[in-house]
C-alpha cells in the first residue's frame, strides 16, 4: 500500500514539474524599429513584403499579418514585434528564375512609430 502511495505521489510531482517546464518555454518576442519594403504582389511578378532589421533582410512567413495599407509605399519605417524562425523561406517570385532563400520571421504586431 505504501509503495502504491509513493508511486502515485511521484507521478503527481513529475506531472507538476512538466507543467512548469512548458510554461517556461513561452516564446519571447523581439521588438525593433525596422524598414518594411513592399516589392509588389507575388502574382504580378513582385516578391511581397521584406523586412529590414539592422541592415539584414527577412521574409515574413505570415504576410497576412501586415495590413494592406502598408502596400501604398515602397518603404515604410515601422515598429515591429516579431519572432525569428529557425528555417529560412525559399520563395520563387518576380522574374527571377531561381528561388530566393532568406531568413524568416513571424510578425506578431506592426505599427508606424
Amino acid at each position: 500500500m505504501a509503495s502504491h502511495l509513493f508511486l502515485s505521489l511521484l507521478a503527481l510531482i513529475a506531472g507538476l514539474a512538466s507543467c512548469q517546464t512548458n510554461s517556461m518555454r513561452e516564446t519571447e518576442y523581439e521588438t525593433a524599429t525596422a524598414t518594411l519594403l513592399w516589392t509588389g504582389e507575388i502574382a504580378a511578378d513582385g516578391c511581397g513584403f521584406e523586412v529590414v532589421i539592422e541592415g539584414k533582410k527577412y521574409l515574413p512567413e505570415n504576410e497576412e499579418a501586415i495590413d494592406a495599407s502598408f502596400k501604398s509605399q515602397e518603404s515604410t519605417q515601422v515598429q515591429l514585434e516579431f519572432e525569428r524562425l529557425p528555417d529560412p523561406i525559399d520563395r520563387q517570385c518576380g522574374m527571377l528564375p531561381q528561388p530566393r532563400v532568406m531568413d524568416a520571421i513571424r510578425v506578431v504586431s506592426i505599427a508606424q512609430p
